[in-house]
């Protein structure tokens, strides 16, 4: 018996100690292993697949030297002279983007929050937007920099266009404008596109008394208005196997209680999610986060046509249930794009509603070689319809029976058009004289440039390059006065029943 109690004591001691040292350990230290340990198997993987004697040995060079590092506290003094802590955890984080170095800007700037303090709650307290500084309520101190760095990024700057933060308060994507103009006309309370006290950066979620007290007012506020928009709208995301919705129920977001991800602001273009909003990047810190992130911490303006239907062609509202139902294909639509589809007929199948027409311009292309940067992040104007927010049409790139496409000479070296060399790799080199596009609004199109007899158009998103076709010349008998997409439409038919 003695025996058995001195082993049980023991036991206990044991586990005490074993609880005490773990107890001592910070959580950095936990993380920083963590990552360690990943990327040595990784190193690994590759390892064993290698052919090549000194890729081999590069390879276990690297696996040794991750399998002895030590876990350590990360100083990343910044050219100001200010000393940032974040990456003692966030070891494993993706670089922002080649515009944004965090060995120049560091995290504060961006995020808010603690830059010295390794504990999570102090380090992450008073962080911009709750860790989306994208967020339209965040963004003017993120993104506009006017926080304490006094930076004017994307605020504050002489040039209107380069006021993106204050500009896209006033889009349509962010005040769902639109959906609240056309329900009110189609009940007859408004009897023009003016909706009666909507200020420019409202959001029509937060209009008062929007139908008037109809019994279906409450379920349009929630069903959508709240849905959709960039300022705090509720994202729907399709149930999957890894993300289910109770009762795998489909009829709408609103039943998807654990599934509510809010649209953050600049982070729904700028930061690509997939179709479950995971992340899936090499942070290992993040791992644990559920739903609503992007895959990796990472910016772009290469904005692919998927990231714009995590939104937009995921199902239907019904005007009259005030209900949002997603398409009975998304289950395939989710599958292709995992697998990476680049088959023209499954992109018309998959990301086009069916019933829906449109030109092959439009499926070849991504919605962001077409849409102007003021289509999108708005023009300091509060549309209330989607005909009067877009900048673009038709003749503006394949111009008309009687006229060519209108074109812009680089003759200033601070043109807007150069920032587009900062912010995307597949930006075509530009210099001064070459003749870029503009719309008949007179809105730049840098990536579509007039090159001797032919309009060239460059892909944001692949860098690969279309020849325009232009309607002068040939046998379009277009009218005039008909220039809308849904005219054009009617000879350039596409659609997902007819492909």
């Amino acid at each position: 018996m003695k025996k058995v109690l001195i082993l049980v004591s023991l036991f206990l001691g044991l586990i005490v100690l074993i609880l005490l040292i773990q107890g001592s350990t910070p959580d950095w230290a936990h993380y920083q292993r963590e990552y360690f340990q990943e990327q040595a198997a990784n190193l690994q993987a590759q390892l064993s697949l290698t052919k090549d004697k000194t890729k081999k040995t590069q390879l276990q060079q690297e696996i040794k030297s991750f399998e002895n590092r030590k876990p350590e506290i990360i100083d990343l003094v910044l050219p100001n002279g200010n000393v940032e802590r974040c990456k003692t955890c966030h070891i494993g984080i993706e670089e922002i983007s080649s515009s944004h170095p965090s060995n120049t800007f560091g995290c504060v700037v961006c995020h808010g929050g603690n830059a010295l303090s390794l504990d999570k709650a102090t380090a992450h307290a008073q962080m911009y937007g709750g860790g989306h500084p994208g967020s339209l309520n965040a963004a003017s101190l993120s993104c506009g920099g006017t926080a304490e760095n006094g930076m004017a990024c994307h605020s504050g700057n002489q040039e209107a266009a380069k006021n993106e933060v204050d500009l896209v308060k006033t889009s349509i994507m962010s005040t769902k404008a639109g959906e609240l103009s056309v329900v009110r006309r189609m009940f007859g309370f408004d009897k023009t596109n003016e909706v009666p006290g909507l200020a420019k950066g409202q959001t029509a979620a937060l209009y008062p008394n929007p139908l008037q007290g109809q019994p279906n007012q409450k379920a349009f506020q929630q069903n959508c208005l709240s849905q959709c928009h960039q300022n705090g709208g509720e994202i729907p995301v399709f149930p999957t196997p890894n993300n289910t919705s109770p009762q795998g129920s489909q009829t709408g977001v609103k039943s998807q209680t654990e599934n509510k991800i809010p649209a953050n602001g600049c982070e729904v273009c700028h930061v690509l999610t997939n179709p479950m909003h995971t992340y899936i990047g090499t942070d290992t810190t993040m791992r644990s986060a559920n739903f609503g992130w992007g895959m990796t911490h990472s910016l772009t303006t290469q904005i692919p046509y998927s990231q714009c239907n995590q939104c937009h062609n995921q199902g239907n509202h019904d005007p009259i249930k005030m209900s949002f139902a997603f398409r009975s294909d998304m289950t395939k639509v989710i599958s292709d794009w995992k697998s990476g589809d680049a088959n023209y007929l499954d992109r018309v199948k998959d990301y086009y509603l069916p019933g829906e027409i449109f030109a092959q311009c439009e499926v070849s292309l991504d919605c962001i070689d077409c849409h102007t940067r003021q289509d999108v992040m708005g023009d300091n104007l509060l549309h209330t319809s989607q005909y009067d927010a877009v900048h673009l049409q038709c003749q503006d790139c394949h111009g008309t029976k009687e006229t060519l496409p209108k074109t812009n000479k680089i003759v200033n070296p601070k043109d807007l058009a150069f920032e587009e060399q900062l912010t995307n790799p597949k930006f075509p080199a530009l210099k001064l004289g070459d003749e870029i596009l503009i719309t008949g609004k007179g809105e730049e199109l840098p990536f579509i440039r007039h090159e001797g007899n032919s309009w060239v158009q460059t892909s944001r998103v692949t860098g690969k390059t279309f020849n325009i076709p232009l309607v002068y010349g040939s046998k379009c008998q277009q009218s005039l006065l008909e220039q809308g997409a849904d005219s054009c439409h009617k000879c350039h038919d596409r659609s997902a029943a007819h492909p």
